[in-house]
């Protein structure tokens, strides 16, 4: 449990340390959520939600603030934890192969994603709080929470395969406007093809759209982002523990974790 405490500790010290992710957190959600409200139409626009199959009317301004916040959160919470990985990744070799246990080391990375995760969700809720209403708050920050943890898994996953930020940061990206693009149903003419339902946000989404409009509770589509979540974690953590395996027994010390 010590190992434990102490490797978050220096977990979410990264977090912290990175400046850009914080910046990006104070200006570009805010801007993202704010231009999607005041730039798009508040004419009433009608979908289809796929999670009930019920026809909603909703303005487009709001969709587009809905859709704008998932597509900031997952960019931001992915960058984030791509950077954090990448920059500690020799440390937790080096801590490894030293004999800290393994199994702190991805606990704590896991709780650092969780927390990343609750605190941008939180600050984009709020947001789009000052702009509007939603039926379900708390059914939001839940779908808004599901896209960051999934993006932030992603990041995770990223960082172990791909060589550099750069690389991380474009990978994000475009895995963000391939997902979330052809799902918004007012920008998008393909929001009602089957395919979609493959999608890491769609889950997401689906649950935002029907908390924000609706007094209903589907959690259906939920599974698929507990479905995406639980895969991109699982590779994640099994390249991890392949990464970090000591093919010999170390008697060394310890090490401190202040390379973080």
């Amino acid at each position: 449990m010590s190992a434990y405490r102490t490797a978050t500790g220096y977990s979410l010290l990264a977090q912290a340390k990175n400046r850009l992710a914080l910046i990006l957190l104070a200006v570009f959600v805010p801007l993202w959520i704010t231009v999607a409200k005041t730039v798009a139409t508040p004419a009433l626009f009608p979908f289809r939600l796929r999670a009930s199959g019920e026809v909603l009317h909703a303005g487009g301004d709001k969709i587009t603030m809905i859709s704008g916040s998932l597509n900031a959160v997952s960019l931001l919470v992915g960058f984030w934890m791509f950077s954090a990985a990448r920059r500690t990744s020799a440390f937790d070799r080096r801590l490894a192969a030293a004999g800290y246990p393994r199994g702190a080391l991805l606990a704590a990375k896991l709780t650092a994603l969780l927390a990343t995760a609750t605190v941008v969700s939180a600050y984009a809720v709020a947001w789009m709080l000052l702009y509007w209403r939603p039926l379900q708050p708390g059914l939001l920050v839940l779908a808004v929470l599901a896209a960051s943890l999934i993006y932030g898994a992603m990041g995770l996953f990223l960082s172990l395969f791909l060589p550099g930020e750069v690389e991380g940061m474009v990978a994000i990206i475009m895995t963000s406007i391939i997902d979330l693009a052809p799902q918004n149903p007012v920008a998008a003419t393909t929001a009602n093809n089957p395919l979609i339902t493959l999608l890491p946000s769609y889950g997401s989404l689906q649950t935002a759209l029907q908390a924000g409009f609706t007094h209903r509770l589907t959690v259906t589509p939920l599974a698929n982002s507990l479905a995406w979540l639980a895969a991109l974690s699982a590779i994640a953590l099994a390249a991890f523990m392949r990464r970090t395996r000591v093919h010999t027994a170390s008697t060394a010390r310890r090490p401190s974790l202040s390379g973080y």
